[in-house]
């Protein structure tokens, strides 16, 4: 830059005499020649010229220290941008002219390929870019102040990704731009899909879970309301899942459990819906009925596919399974009335036998059916240990209440009345178990007092949406949790008590009595 300060120094002394203050104090300091000033009073040059001097070195200190500033502030701009997480852009006649570091990684690319090469619609997926093409070009026109939007791009090497871009027009160069910033968001739209189908689908059997059967019910009762559509509702309880659980353990009983999802929607139609609402426990949804001898015919079906034996790793498996069955609207024209009758249905269906269907029929909803317990305790729940085993009868019995008082329509205030002292007596019981613990020094004592506090919650939600939710499928929901703790919980903590000799064995029938 010195080899131009003689220029700059001639231009400045130039620029500097041609101001009308400077002209003044030089006629005044006679320095030069003006009208009506007399030249005998001219002063020394040099005065003048230290002058300028001073202004020019000034100017020029200043002018450096700009251009410095200038460099500095351009250089963290640039290693803020290069180094930048996040993608970053400029689009100028449909074609990126910047695109930094991230940029191009995020799309398998070099710098060097997409800058000045590429555009837009070399990226972008064949669905969305018309929308995101058409978007861009109101944004340069100056319809709409930025963009933002998602879209499906493809990477160098053909593998899809999802991605969100934020930007807004900027002038580049004389020109309209877009500065855009770019997001890879793929792993948070796969996780947001995983999210979406764990609340509408069991993980287990990829069937529709409570929520989503819940759902299609509802639709259904529209339909029949505004069309006249009847439906079927078939409600199933697996005969015999428990022995084969219990035999030969809960991988078997999961891959059981997966083979009778397969089956039942082998016996039904693409239209029809097959849920698990829990445990060992099937709705299946028969929209567009056409006649009521259809149901019963899925029924036996059903019954019939589920007779064929299971060979699962290398076992050899029975179930059966007993259906309850109610046609809308003759049956029941609300949720709550039409899960009441299958239920009491299906429970009929036990009671003849097992691995039956029985149609609803308005004498089961006064008869013995409707009181059949949510859940019959018996020995085979007994874990072993008198005092938990005389705990879990107890709780049983709660739920069992409950679930009468449910089925006879009984006050809100009563229901939640009885709600309440099944949390308050599960606490106790989780008291109860956790100083066993302590007393005996269990192992795994730290983790069983985790899923004691996880079953709290668990039973806290269901008693926060039993209002909201339907009252058969959160009685349901209900004895599923209650088996739940006693199998996957207290059966090893019994175990393991009793195998340390701390407690001993004295498995005995015991009666679930409020």
């Amino acid at each position: 830059m010195t080899q131009y300060l003689p220029i700059v120094f001639a231009s400045a002394v130039i620029a500097l005499l041609a101001t009308p203050a400077t002209r003044w104090l030089a006629t005044r300091l006679g320095m030069v020649d003006h009208p009506g000033v007399r030249k005998a009073h001219r002063a020394p040059t040099p005065l003048l010229g230290g002058l300028a001097m001073l202004r020019i070195y000034r100017l020029n200190r200043h002018l450096r220290r700009e251009v410095r500033e200038c460099r500095i502030a351009e250089a963290r701009f640039r290693g803020l941008v290069e180094q930048s997480l996040a993608g970053i852009c400029i689009i100028q006649d449909d074609r990126f002219v910047y695109v930094n570091p991230k940029f191009a990684e995020m799309f398998g690319h070099t710098v060097e390929e997409i800058a000045g090469r590429l555009g837009p619609p070399d990226l972008i997926a064949q669905p969305d870019r018309e929308r995101i093409g058409e978007s861009l070009r109101r944004c340069l026109d100056g319809e709409t102040g930025g963009i933002r939007h998602t879209f499906g791009a493809i990477r160098k090497d053909g593998f899809p990704i999802d991605i969100e871009v934020n930007g807004e027009t900027v002038d580049y160069e004389g020109r309209p731009a877009i500065v855009g910033m770019v997001l890879d968001i793929t792993d948070r739209k796969r996780t947001q899909r995983q999210l979406n189908y764990l609340a509408f689908y069991d993980p287990l059997t990829d069937l529709p879970n409570r929520a989503l059967c819940f759902d299609r019910l509802g639709q259904a009762l529209v339909r029949n309301r505004r069309r006249g559509e009847s439906f079927a509702l078939l409600l199933l309880d697996l005969d015999g899942f428990k022995a084969v659980n219990d035999s030969h353990g809960h991988k078997t009983g999961d891959a059981l459990l997966q083979a009778v999802g397969r089956r039942l929607k082998g016996c039904v139609r693409e239209s029809d819906t097959v849920a698990r609402t829990g445990g060992d426990e099937f709705v299946v949804l028969l929209p567009h009925l056409q006649e009521p001898d259809h149901a019963t015919l899925v029924a036996g079906k059903i019954i019939l596919a589920l007779a064929e034996p299971f060979l699962l790793a290398g076992h050899e498996c029975r179930v059966g399974t007993s259906i309850g069955i109610c046609i809308a609207p003759e049956d029941g024209r609300d949720i709550e009335t039409l899960l009441g009758h299958a239920d009491a249905a299906m429970y009929d269906s036990k009671a003849r036998g097992k691995n039956t269907w029985t149609r609803y029929r308005p004498a089961l909803s006064n008869g013995k059916a409707l009181k059949v317990a949510i859940m019959e305790w018996s020995d085979e729940w007994c874990v072993g240990v008198p005092v938990i085993d005389d705990q879990h009868a107890r709780l049983a019995a709660l739920l069992n209440r409950i679930g009468d008082a449910v089925k006879t329509g009984q006050e809100a205030e009563r229901i939640m009345a009885l709600f309440d002292e099944l949390v308050v007596f599960t606490r106790h019981h989780f008291e109860t178990e956790e100083r066993l613990m302590d007393q005996h020094g269990y192992a795994d004592a730290l983790i069983h007092q985790q899923t004691h506090r996880k079953l709290v919650e668990d039973l806290l939600g269901i008693q926060k949406q039993f209002d909201s939710a339907s009252l058969m499928l959160s009685l349901r929901a209900l004895k599923e949790w209650l088996c739940k703790h006693i199998t996957e919980s207290d059966r090893p903590l019994a175990e393991a008590l009793v195998a340390s000799g701390a407690m001993p064995s004295q498995p005995a029938p015991r009666a679930a009595s409020a």
